[in-house]
């Protein structure tokens, strides 16, 4: 698998979020998601603009 690309469980610890609950928040917030048949995947790529994203908005992310 192409090292750009993410699990799940890699997405998390790159960004520091504990439980699946918060990983799915921040999905229902924007964060880009990669569907490949029954897989999720996420791009180291698109994580990092999310985050610079947000951090210019004053670091606060809605997860509602």
């Amino acid at each position: 698998m192409d090292q750009d690309v993410l699990t799940r469980k890699q997405a998390m610890d790159t960004l520091n979020v504990k439980d699946y609950r918060t990983l799915n928040k921040l999905i229902k917030a924007g964060l880009p998601v990669i569907h490949a048949g029954s897989y999720v995947r996420f791009s180291k790529r698109d994580i990092s603009e999310f985050l610079e994203k947000h951090k210019e908005r004053g670091g606060e992310v809605s997860c509602k």
